[in-house]
C-alpha cells in the first residue's frame, strides 16, 4: 500500500523514499515511512495483519505539490487519513510534514503445524 502510494506520487523507491531513514537524504523533497504491523486471528491463524503508517515528508522548500500528489493517492484508494501542519526542523533545515493512517490486510489461511 506505502509502495502504492508513494510511487503514484511520484517518488522512487531507494531514491525519493525508503522505510525508516535515509544514511545520505537525497537533495530533494523525499519521504521516509515507518510501517507498525499488529497480526492477529483467530484459532492459533495469523491471518490478519493491521497497518499503522507514518509517512514523513521532508522540503527544503515548502513543496505543495509533492503533499497534493501524496493527498491524491491516498484519496484515489479512499484511505482516511491525518496530516500534522508543516513546521520547520531547526537542525536539519527541512520542512516536515507526516501523514498517518491504518489499514487491515488479511492474507491466505495457515493452519500452524499443517502442511
Amino acid at each position: 500500500m506505502v509502495n502504492q502510494i508513494l510511487t503514484g506520487a511520484g517518488f522512487v523507491l531507494n531514491q525519493t523514499y525508503r522505510e525508516t531513514r535515509f544514511l545520505k537524504p537525497p537533495a530533494v523533497t523525499y519521504a521516509i515511512y515507518n510501517d507498525t504491523k499488529t497480526v492477529r486471528g483467530p484459532d492459533y491463524v495469523n491471518a490478519i495483519t493491521e497497518h499503522e503508517i507514518n509517512i514523513e515528508l521532508y522540503e527544503y522548500a515548502p513543496d505543495p505539490a509533492s503533499e497534493a500528489a501524496i493527498e491524491a493517492q491516498l484519496d484515489a484508494v479512499g484511505m482516511p487519513y491525518i496530516k500534522q501542519n508543516r513546521y520547520w526542523i531547526n537542525e536539519e533545515q527541512l520542512y516536515q510534514v507526516i501523514y498517518e493512517f491504518n489499514y487491515s490486510e488479511k492474507r491466505g489461511v495457515f493452519i500452524y503445524g499443517s502442511s
